[in-house]
């Protein structure tokens, strides 16, 4: 009987307390939803959101924690005086400048919108990215297998998205859209590329957010800056269980990371390394768009106190 009464307890107690999570939960996401469109309260949506994707809220007064500091950033300084940086265009500049144009993708063509890229002046292979966001690319490895009806539904939807509404990243928000065409890689395009995203602080690569394909999926893993890999407290489903070997180019990567990281308090420089050649990916202030504590739980802190920002906060 007493086994019985606890059993009941038990069930009883399990039952209230996933119906009282999907509750919370279900608050979460339609304040987050309705929040999103509201233009005056992006603070609140960001820790409305933060507590909805971490169980954790966000520290915006006494930001501690490295996710809290990104999102310190995002609301306090890297607004649209840094688009330059990260539109896929008018980065290049940048980087010609910083480093020189051989660590640059070939860039066929640029257009203003989607009627203006014509097929027949591109080649069999090539690559279409908005350059206002992430993730907008269309991938071409032969143009006569192209659903060029479906690709520009696509592009149009990109062209129409502002990429500040998903993250409120300052830095997109008033980023003109556009589309590139750049050559395409076959190297760059395979399950064995590697990802290489050099997290920097105060201009000095710390540690590497490390990108392949695992198991037919995209997994990750981080290494600190002397190539030593950081195994989590818990292995997650994304977590990349096999070493990689450190790239033979890597101090030159280490060396350009540094040279486009010098002037920020806190930018990942993504880097790919093809053979003995280096190729330039994109600029990132926003590691996981700040909406994510790292899975890594001692990375939290860690990174978080590598920050220095211009404010005052108790250690």
């Amino acid at each position: 009987m007493t086994l019985l009464i606890s059993l009941i307890f038990t069930f009883t107690f399990i039952t209230i307390f996933t119906y009282m999570n999907f509750l919370e939960r279900k608050y979460y996401q339609l304040l987050s939803k309705f929040l999103n469109n509201k233009p005056n309260q992006v603070e609140a949506y960001l820790k409305t959101h933060f507590y909805l994707k971490n169980k954790r809220h966000l520290n915006l007064e006494q930001p501690k924690e490295f996710a809290d500091k990104i999102q310190w950033l995002k609301l306090n300084l890297y607004k649209q005086d840094y688009q330059k940086y990260v539109d896929k265009f008018e980065v290049r500049d940048f980087i010609k400048e910083k480093i020189g144009e051989k660590y640059l993708n070939d860039l066929i063509e640029v257009y203003d919108n989607v009627e203006a890229i014509n097929l027949n002046d591109l080649p069999n292979k090539f690559v279409l990215k908005g350059t206002h966001g992430s993730g907008y690319n269309i991938i071409v490895k032969d143009k006569a297998q192209l659903n060029w009806d479906d690709a520009k539904l696509k592009l149009k939807k990109y062209i129409n998205t502002n990429y500040f509404n998903k993250y409120k990243e300052y830095i997109y928000k008033d980023i003109k859209p556009r589309i590139i065409a750049e050559k395409y890689l076959d190297q760059l395009d395979n399950d064995h590329i590697v990802d290489y995203k050099f997290m920097c602080f105060h201009g000095v690569p710390k540690y590497i957010h490390v990108k392949t394909f695992e198991d037919d999926r995209i997994k990750e893993t981080y290494y600190t800056i002397d190539w030593k890999k950081i195994e989590p407290e818990a292995i997650t489903q994304n977590h990349l269980k096999q070493t990689i070997e450190k790239p033979e180019n890597f101090e030159e990567m280490v060396r350009l990371s540094k040279i486009l990281s010098k002037d920020f308090i806190f930018i990942r420089v993504d880097l790919y390394a093809i053979g003995s050649k280096v190729y330039f990916g994109e600029l990132t202030f926003f590691h996981k768009g700040g909406m994510k504590r790292n899975y890594i739980e001692s990375l939290n802190k860690k990174m978080g106190n590598l920050i220095k920002l211009p404010i005052q906060v108790d250690a």
